[in-house]
């Protein structure tokens, strides 16, 4: 039948390599995956009938035009991809279609238990669901107000240029010299491909090119100072609270050594002799106890008489 087999199989794209739309790439992606690994136990059974080899036919286009999508998704230009993301809704919803449609055909002509997991998949197919990301749509809706720029000044057109790029910028992650090379250069081999098939395609890349040609520079330079004034006011935030938290224990050691030192000491922590505070308190016979530095003295206790003396 023509079918090669071993090109159906190959490995698709990893979903970390979509550069936009990674949700319903990934969505796409699996299930692809699971007829693809499928396709060589259907192609097996080579059905002899008109009908069986039109379906087989018809399940070959649908993998290869899922995967030249999901290719797509994953080289292309992240500015485009998301300026065209309802067109990428579309290709996706309809890839999802013609597999599904490719399958049901194939279950009547294959045995019992292959048939059953053609209808476990077709039935995800049904179900599956795809949805443009929130702030892929905020790209599209500024990019698209730059091509209606006619209603606009030049001191205005020139602000809305930066404010568009900036967001694309952030939400679409070119945020380096290196990821803005590649975004150029992703424009430029879209460009190769449709410069004499698609003039209205071409002056959109032509411009989308055009801007960040104009204002590359100052994209990053807006990107960089947020990120430093981010940056510089946790700082600042810290830093004062460091402050604040020095001032109160200073306060707290000053306040504490004002009490130590206002303090008057109990009457035990003084010398009966001297009166003076003990330094090296001893406790003598009697249990009185007394600085023996304060010199001889005799302390009478009950029937005995001790005579005390400066210790050496």
């Amino acid at each position: 039948m023509g079918i090669d087999v071993a090109g159906i199989v190959e490995t698709l794209p990893s979903p970390t390599s979509f550069k936009v739309h990674r949700v319903m790439c990934t969505e796409l992606v699996n299930l692809v995956d699971r007829v693809v690994n499928i396709f060589p136990e259907i192609e097996s059974y080579r059905p002899r009938c008109q009908s069986g080899i039109q379906a087989l036919c018809s399940l070959n286009t649908a993998i290869e035009k899922a995967k030249l999508l999901l290719q797509y998704c994953s080289e292309s230009s992240k500015l485009y991809l998301a300026l065209t993301g309802n067109a990428i809704f579309l290709r996706c919803q309809r890839s999802i279609n013609l597999l599904e449609q490719s399958l049901s055909k194939m279950q009547n002509m294959v045995p019992v238990m292959l048939a059953v997991e053609i209808s476990r998949i077709t039935d995800d197919l049904r179900a599956a669901t795809f949805v443009l990301d929130a702030s892929e749509e905020e790209v599209a809706k500024a990019l698209l107000e730059l091509l209606q720029q006619g209603s606009f000044s030049s001191d205005s057109l020139e602000c809305r240029e930066v404010k568009a790029l900036q967001l694309a910028a952030s939400r679409l992650d070119i945020t380096s010299p290196k990821a803005i090379l590649i975004e150029k250069r992703s424009i430029k081999r879209l460009m190769d491909k449709v410069r004499e098939t698609d003039r209205s395609k071409m002056k959109i890349l032509m411009y989308l090119l055009y801007l960040l040609k104009k204002h590359d520079k100052l994209i990053i330079g807006e990107l960089t100072g947020n990120v430093r004034a981010e940056e510089e006011g946790s700082f600042s935030v810290l830093n004062q609270s460091s402050e604040a938290e020095s001032h109160v224990g200073y306060g707290k050691t000053v306040a504490q050594a004002d009490i130590l030192s206002s303090a008057e000491p109990p009457e035990e922590f003084k010398c009966p002799i001297s009166l003076r505070m003990m330094y090296d308190p001893v406790i003598i016979v009697s249990g009185q106890t007394m600085w023996i530095n304060a010199g001889p003295v005799v302390l009478e206790a009950p029937r005995r008489i001790y005579k005390m003396g400066p210790f050496v």
